[in-house]
């Protein structure tokens, strides 16, 4: 699922002359915004209900470089779901050289802001959305870097 066009502007690049990685992450989380509105969690909705998501847990891979002005894209694949959590799976292209330049895998879980922030279910219509784009994604191959762990191998 298509989520995002994003071009690499100068402010985000580092001392290497490409972009920096906290930058990424910039990129994604513009992504997982877009990600909520099509979930039915817009600012609008989240104002009125109170109810929000929080990133749980991030895991960012870097494939390739990219440089300045590179056009780039994100995509979404939902992996897995349950009342109150989703784990998605974010892709960045290089739309010139047609490339995945970098992934972050994500749990995000479904807050309820009203008095104390907890954990709560998915609001309704989220909830439907999700449980749809989960069978929907569920018909694609499961990306071979999702569940990777940090490691040195020996």
């Amino acid at each position: 699922m298509h989520l995002l066009d994003e071009t690499v502007r100068p402010e985000w690049i580092d001392y290497n002359g490409h972009l920096y990685d906290g930058y990424y992450a910039v990129i994604f989380a513009k992504a997982v915004d877009e990600f909520l509105g099509r979930v039915c969690l817009t600012a609008a909705v989240r104002e009125a209900t109170r109810h929000t998501i929080y990133t749980m847990e991030t895991h960012v891979r870097f494939l390739w470089e990219v440089k300045l002005g590179t056009p780039v894209s994100v995509t979404c694949q939902v992996l897995d779901l349950d009342a109150k959590r989703v784990r998605i799976f974010l892709s960045m292209y290089d739309k010139v050289r047609n490339l995945v330049v970098a992934t972050s895998e994500q749990l995000l879980m479904s807050i309820d802001q009203t008095e104390q922030p907890h954990a709560a279910p998915w609001l309704p219509q989220s909830a439907a959305i999700l449980e749809g784009l989960l069978k929907e994604h569920a018909t694609l191959p499961m990306p071979k870097d999702a569940g990777r762990s940090i490691g040195i191998k020996r």
